[in-house]
């Protein structure tokens, strides 16, 4: 049941991106049939490709793995508004010392 949700969280990311198996393939590196296996919940990834994923997704991993329904904060909509935009350096805070 978690693999099937975490797989369903990955396609949702994928959707956000606009982009199909094959160019999320292309993008994350990883194989055409491993990314599908992965989002039909066949397959257990690594801690590794959790965070190469959630880093091409633009997402947290948390919330990639984020598969308890009820404690939903973020929506993954919400964490791509609020991922940085590629070619953008992040800006520094005014921050107090």
């Amino acid at each position: 049941m978690v693999l099937k949700r975490l797989g369903r969280n990955m396609r949702k990311a994928r959707w956000l991106k606009g982009w199909t198996q094959q160019e999320a393939a292309s993008a994350t590196g990883i194989n055409y049939r491993y990314l599908q296996e992965l989002e039909r919940g066949i397959r257990n990834p690594s801690l590794r490709m959790l965070f190469d994923l959630a880093q091409s997704y633009e997402i947290r991993v948390v919330d990639l793995l984020d598969v308890n329904e009820r404690t939903k904060a973020v929506s993954l909509a919400a964490a791509k508004a609020a991922a940085p935009k590629r070619g953008r350096k992040p800006t520094k805070g005014t921050g107090h010392s």
